[in-house]
């Protein structure tokens, strides 16, 4: 999972946290494609001997395959953008643009590591204030988690 730091002025930080993408959506398409043309030639050289079965469960193998990495793309383009900047602590989540925000007064907001109860659990990330949280870095794994906590309390 990757987290970018930015600091466009003197006091302001935005943290950008994503989860990792090992391949971008032409990179994907390139692999689908391959295993379209892998898979079809397996299955059309079976049915040519008679094997005509082969067909069916190669296209249902490879819509299965489309969906699992139309979905993996999707997720890989979640963002998480926390802006630390005059008086506010700005959270915006989505994909391309904010689906959901969240504003704190920048004097009230508190960052807030919680351990897992339970050995082998991830822990939990928050910037709480008044009553109010927010989950963030929830695709991060403890260290990174960690550090991003370490960084947040600095910042604020």
């Amino acid at each position: 999972m990757s987290v970018t730091r930015e600091q466009p002025r003197a006091n302001d930080v935005h943290f950008v946290i994503s989860p990792n993408t090992s391949l971008s959506w032409r990179g994907n398409q390139l692999f689908f494609a391959g295993m379209v043309v892998i898979s079809f030639g397996i299955a059309g050289f079976f049915a040519a001997q008679g094997l005509w079965m082969m067909l069916p469960f190669a296209v249902l193998e490879m819509l299965l395959l489309g969906i699992a990495l139309y979905r993996c793309c999707l997720r890989s383009g979640w963002r998480e953008v926390v802006s630390i900047d005059g008086q506010e602590v700005r959270i915006a989540v989505g994909r391309s643009t904010p689906e959901r925000a969240c504003t704190f007064h920048r004097c009230w907001a508190r960052v807030i590591l919680d351990k897992a109860a339970i050995n082998g659990y991830p822990s939990r990330l928050f910037i709480r204030s008044h009553g109010l949280q927010v989950e963030i870095g929830a695709c991060l794994v403890d260290e990174e988690r960690h550090s991003l906590a370490i960084a947040l309390r600095e910042a604020l």
